[in-house]
């Protein structure tokens, strides 16, 4: 299930959220699935850093009594001994979980690492900890249990938890969402991107609430309102992603390189055009290249040269009107490109995002719009 955006552009951090992902097609009447941030998070974290936040410890449960870990990243001794302080942490507090389920990506990590964990150390880092009043050790600290008390606590979790590893997740999500999609009654494309459009929706909604420090709860009769709307919006007919989704999940970054040395970024800073403008623009053209994606994926070649001609036609237009009245200059170029119908585009997003795709350097020679000659 190859995707270009969306959640698999938030990196490893993705992997969790697929996780609880894999449960939802499983929800019945009742049911429900959480995501919660056990480590402190900066109020200033901001979505750009999600990289940085695949260390922070994030918990799964759902109300069939499991917690679940997910970790893409390698799992260090130090990392095991947090997932099961953390566990244990939640055995206090909860006292109701039956399972403490590891999910992973790496083959190369030991299916045993927890069950290693030595509850002495554990006990004794807890009880020497001296750290601020909301990490994980001191948190158990306050219960003022005795070393031999965590210890048991420690081998208890221990007992209770299991490891599973998961290295293709797509493929589990593509085949898990069968029935929940129908994927027999739609393309193959059509298929997929329901799911992109779900995975997006959720993927937004826990992201709201670790930024803010809140825990995310998905419960069946939200689910099943979300699985509606997905199957009426998204058809054989229209399958573009939701823009506003789109632009939530794909955050530009002007100081990567790859961004600051592409001609459409080049481009761009010839317009006049303040840092916000260019960061839109630039959201424009990476929603369209994603449609393009879809499009030739469901054999839409021939839509994708309508979009592109006529949006090359409207730049020729528009420079030629803009010359003739001696207004020629970048910023007008792109006004009144964009201003001009394009009825193959589906949406107006598609109607811009072409035209920021088209100053791109590997376009050809025949298509490509510049800004500034």
């Amino acid at each position: 299930m190859a995707d270009k955006s969306g959640i698999y552009s938030l990196g490893g951090f993705a992997y969790q959220i697929l996780v609880l992902a894999l449960y939802i097609p499983k929800m019945q009447a009742g049911d429900y699935v959480s995501f919660e941030t056990i480590d402190d998070v900066e109020t200033s974290l901001k979505q750009e850093d999600l990289d940085d936040i695949d260390n922070l410890l994030n918990e799964v449960l759902t109300n069939k009594r499991v917690s679940i870990q997910a970790k893409k990243t390698d799992i260090s001794d130090a990392k095991a001994k947090k997932i099961v302080k953390n566990w244990m942490l939640s055995e206090i507090e909860n006292n109701n979980v039956d399972k403490y389920l590891l999910v992973t990506d790496r083959k190369d990590v030991d299916a045993n690492i927890i069950k290693n964990v030595s509850e002495s150390i554990v006990a004794d880092e807890i009880l020497k900890a001296k750290e601020k009043a909301t990490s994980i050790n001191m948190r158990l600290k306050e219960y003022k249990f005795t070393k031999k008390a965590l210890e048991q606590l420690c081998r208890k979790v221990k007992n209770k938890s299991d490891f599973m590893l998961i290295d293709n997740i797509e493929d589990d999500i593509y085949k898990a969402y069968d029935r929940f999609f129908i994927s027999t009654s739609v393309y193959k494309i059509t298929y997929v991107e329901r799911i992109r459009q779900f995975l997006s929706a959720i993927a937004f909604e826990v992201l709201k609430s670790v930024l803010a420090g809140d825990s995310y709860v998905l419960k069946y009769e939200d689910v099943g309102k979300l699985q509606n709307q997905i199957i009426i919006s998204i058809t054989d007919n229209h399958f573009e992603p939701s823009y506003s989704q789109f632009k939530k999940l794909n955050k530009i970054n002007l100081a990567d390189l790859v961004i600051s040395n592409s001609r459409e970024y080049k481009q761009l800073c010839e317009c006049d055009l303040d840092e916000g403008a260019i960061k839109r623009h630039l959201i424009y053209g990476e929603y369209y290249t994603n449609c393009r994606f879809g499009y030739y994926e469901a054999g839409k070649q021939v839509l994708v040269d309508d979009i592109e001609t006529t949006a090359y036609e409207n730049f020729c237009d528009a420079k030629d009107k803009l010359q003739h009245s001696n207004a020629d200059t970048p910023r007008n170029r792109l006004d009144n490109t964009k201003s001009l119908p394009n009825d193959y585009a589906r949406n107006e997003h598609i109607k811009y995002g072409v035209c920021i795709g088209l100053t791109k350097d590997n376009v050809d020679i025949d298509l490509q719009i510049s800004w500034k000659d």
